[in-house]
């Protein structure tokens, strides 16, 4: 029976090399490497009791999942229902503050046209008191004129008089 050993073997080391070789690193192996393996084997496996406590274990917490799981859908479904009436219940918080918005603007509205008129009649009461303070006046202006130009005139006449009056005592001996 041929050994096996890659091609690039034998073509390096030769059929004969091959043929010693082989069988002694096998040979090796076998009695140094495979009780270390079998070792490290035994110490990083379970065994088959062991096993099955595990997968009594795991049976027991796939259990205690899906009825954690099957809680929280419930828990779920219940938190859903309670956010929906919430939603409602803030549906009709909104609908109320909308009503009461409606009946302050429809109030402040009122107000506000029963200011403006208000301040309407005032205005026109203002105005009609600027435009009789406008004639009063107007009035006033017009008589101080009037008795700025008697003044002007009385003036004029008495400096006309003593004028008058000089001339003559001048030229009188």
């Amino acid at each position: 029976m041929p050994v096996a050993a890659p091609a690039v073997v034998r073509q390096a080391l030769g059929e004969e090399v091959v043929v010693e070789f082989v069988p002694w690193v096998e040979q090796i192996v076998r009695e140094q490497a495979l009780p270390w393996i079998e070792q490290i084997v035994q110490e990083k496996t379970v065994s088959h009791d062991e096993y099955r406590r595990m997968l009594l274990r795991q049976d027991v917490l796939e259990r205690n999942v899906a009825e954690i799981q099957e809680d929280l859908r419930f828990l779920r479904d219940e938190i859903g229902d309670l956010r929906r009436e919430m939603n409602e219940r803030f549906d009709r918080v909104h609908e109320r503050f909308d009503q009461m918005n409606a009946q302050f603007n429809e109030r402040f509205d009122q107000m506000n046209a029963q200011f403006n008129e208000r301040l309407d009649r005032v205005n026109e009461h203002l105005m009609s008191m600027e435009r009789h303070m406008e004639m009063r006046f107007d009035q006033m202006s017009e008589r101080m004129l009037v008795q700025t130009r008697w003044l002007i005139g009385s003036i004029a006449l008495f400096g006309t008089i003593i004028t008058v009056l000089l001339a003559i005592s001048q030229f009188t001996p």
